[in-house]
């Protein structure tokens, strides 16, 4: 059986950056959204980035070969996307990964396509904060799920229990991916990808890495509960591989425990 893969189809590229850059005083934000066949969505998205205030960002569109318009869409709206591109890729975290590759800004948020910002000046806010300094990896907030809950992100001991760093609250600053991709296991022989925890992953490593953040007290973004919330086990399998990545082993496993009765409970 011949396996048919739709061909790459790459926008106007306007760089990494270009243009942009020579606003020296705002750093360069660069909104990541990766889709795949989102037509319903891919405008709002597109929206929500034209919305903000800020002026120094770029938004990045990454699809993974998508047949049911929304590839007609990045066409149509090619001059407010700096850069887009279809093509087959491996899941969401290539396609992550395809993202930050083509990213030029000093920071990098993902934007989902269902989701959206707060506020329109969220990311004026956010970077106009005087308390940013050049050592910051981390810069993160909350995120107000679609069924009305507050998620509080908090990068501190919490990390070891579960993830406590929402992502779509979260902007990196683009020095964090020279040594780090999504879905990717640290180097251990074995080959072992992420399908659901790599933000996880991310947020750990920077935490025992001992990096600094700064938390912002205000809601970065509206988002619905995503594939990590679903309670299948994949997503606590993986959650226990990480930890065991970045703890000392007998520490590790006493959270571990905690993993699993979050997961039992969850299936009650």
């Amino acid at each position: 059986m011949t396996m048919h893969f739709p061909k790459k189809i790459t926008g106007r590229r306007r760089g990494k950056g270009e243009g942009k850059k020579s606003l020296a005083c705002l750093p360069l934000i660069s909104i990541i959204t990766t889709i795949h066949n989102a037509s319903n969505g891919i405008e709002k998205a597109i929206d929500e980035v034209q919305r903000q205030t800020y002026a120094n960002k770029e938004h990045i569109v990454i699809d993974g070969g998508s047949h049911d318009g929304t590839v007609d869409i990045l066409k149509k709206r090619d001059d407010e996307i700096d850069y887009w591109v279809s093509e087959a890729d491996a899941g969401i975290y290539d396609a992550m990964n395809k993202g930050i590759d083509a990213a030029g800004g000093e920071w990098i948020y993902f934007l989902g396509v269902d989701d959206s910002f707060y506020r329109p000046d969220t990311l004026e806010s956010i970077m106009n904060n005087g308390d940013i300094s050049d050592e910051t990896a981390l810069v993160f907030g909350n995120v107000l799920y679609s069924d009305g809950r507050l998620f509080r992100s908090r990068f501190d001991k919490k990390l070891y229990y579960k993830n406590s760093v929402h992502h779509q609250g979260a902007f990196y600053r683009n020095r964090v991916f020279d040594e780090f991709r999504y879905g990717l296991c640290e180097p251990s022989g074995r080959d072992r990808h992420f399908d659901i925890s790599g933000d996880y992953q991310l947020n750990l490593r920077l935490f025992t890495r001992g990096m600094k953040s700064l938390y912002v007290n205000e809601i970065i973004a509206r988002c619905g509960r995503g594939v990590s919330m679903e309670g299948k086990f994949t997503g606590y399998r993986e959650e226990l591989i990480i930890r065991h990545q970045y703890m000392n082993f007998f520490k590790a496993i006493i959270f571990d425990i905690t993993t699993l009765l979050r997961y039992g409970w969850k299936q009650i």
